[in-house]
């Protein structure tokens, strides 16, 4: 009996030149990183230092507090029957 099948080759072709190598399993972040800021200063971009955890959190906490302070967040001492249907707008009316 002879061989019936074609080879790899055969049926997908040149791997050199017909098919890509697709991406990368796992991205080189740091290489992403440099490769952003050297953009950023190339277009005269502000270069942004990421924020630690605990800076991030405080910085997000402080706006939270300031909203609730100004009544544009809900703070859980009005009962959901008291309250507005809707939430305060910045908009003007």
């Amino acid at each position: 009996m002879g061989h019936h099948h074609k080879s790899n080759q055969a049926v997908e072709g040149a791997t050199d030149y017909s098919r890509s190598r697709g991406m990368p399993l796992r991205p080189d972040l740091d290489a992403l990183e440099l490769r952003a800021d050297r953009d950023r200063r190339e277009m005269a971009l502000p270069t942004a230092t990421p924020l630690s955890p605990q800076a991030a959190y405080l910085e997000v906490q402080a706006e939270v507090d300031r909203r609730a302070s100004t009544g544009e967040l809900p703070t859980g001492t009005v009962t959901r029957r008291t309250r507005a249907p809707f939430p305060p707008t910045g908009y003007q009316e």
